[in-house]
């Protein structure tokens, strides 16, 4: 091969990178969000899970300064998992909201004070959770 032939190999692989690269970074970020999504589902789900076997109140809560999901033992405030949700961990979200923003309580018999909604985002790509006050836990 000549040079001009291997220069023009280079530069046809580099044009088709570059049409592929903004795609690419696209489907990660919505893969991201999607296995947070996952994530604290199963978190959720563990929460009652707790509550249920250790026949404990256990408390959901998500603190925004510190970017932290955790779940406590609502009469000893021990944490019993945490997870963190910032920017610079696995998943990088640009936005986790709580609703209610203070949290919900799990009580033993598998009944919470309130029902939850759990929004990540990540640049326009969206996911919420939903859980209702009988624990069913809903991705969409």
């Amino acid at each position: 091969f000549t040079a001009i032939e291997l220069l023009l190999v280079v530069v046809v692989i580099g044009v088709m990178a570059a049409a592929v690269m903004p795609r690419i970074s696209r489907i990660v970020a919505e893969e991201r969000i999607r296995k947070l999504q996952g994530a604290v589902a199963a978190d959720l789900e563990l929460a009652f899970a707790l509550a249920n076997r250790e026949h404990k109140p256990v408390t959901v809560t998500y603190n925004t300064s510190t970017k932290v999901l955790s779940l406590t033992d609502r009469a000893t405030s021990t944490a019993l998992k945490t997870r963190y949700l910032g920017q610079s961990g696995s998943f990088s979200p640009t936005a986790v909201t709580f609703s209610p923003s203070g949290g919900i309580t799990i009580f033993p018999m598998g009944l919470a004070t309130a029902a939850l909604t759990v929004t990540v985002t990540n640049g326009n790509y969206t996911r919420t959770i939903t859980v209702t006050r009988a624990g069913l836990v809903t991705k969409s």
